[in-house]
């Protein structure tokens, strides 16, 4: 049975990942902690509007990692509606033995976060140990893998939280996909 985790990998080229890395640390002056809800995050987090900057060809990347989405599940398409790429993206550092510790989905929360159909993310680098991804419902957790793509139902059915990277840092980039 699929359990509607997508993924693509090496959906973002290597060069791209680390560009990514590199401009985070260069502009760490931009970064704030995260947030959920009233909770402070373990992160650093960075927001990136798409609609200003292409980041080392991130909106091209995107894009084709949602067309191999829609041919995937075409029902999206015709029985949901209308819905498109979010513009603002979180670009995420986590220091080692840290991650996203509270079970959540995408679409729980103030308004406009209703409106979230699908999540996506991509691992910037490469975790030995730990730094996924574990999705509840589904009982699998997604390995940290430079280039990888995901993308989910932003719903309770894919409720998820990061797991640990006990001794490395990981990066990832996170976004939503949302109706019109």
């Amino acid at each position: 049975m699929d359990n509607l985790i997508f993924k693509v990998s090496k959906a973002y080229p290597k060069t791209s990942c680390k560009k990514m890395i590199k401009w985070f640390e260069d502009n760490k002056n931009l970064s704030a902690p995260g947030g959920a809800a009233s909770y402070k995050l373990d992160n650093l987090e960075i927001t990136i509007n798409l609609n200003e900057f292409n980041f080392f060809n991130l909106v091209d990347s995107l894009g084709k990692c949602i067309t191999k989405f829609k041919k995937k599940y075409p029902e999206t398409n015709i029985h949901l509606q209308k819905w498109h790429l979010d513009a603002n993206v979180q670009l995420m550092k986590y220091e080692p033995n840290t991650h996203y510790h509270f079970v959540h989905c995408e679409n729980d929360g103030p308004e406009g976060y209703p409106k979230r159909a699908f999540a996506w993310m991509i691992f910037l680098n490469n975790i030995k140990k730990g730094g996924g991804t574990k999705f509840i419902y589904q009982k699998t957790t997604i390995k940290a893998v430079e280039g990888d793509f995901y993308m989910w139902p932003a719903y309770w059915s894919h409720f998820h939280t990061g797991v640990k990277a006990p001794k490395e840092t990981k990066y990832i980039l996170t976004g939503w996909c949302s109706y019109l």
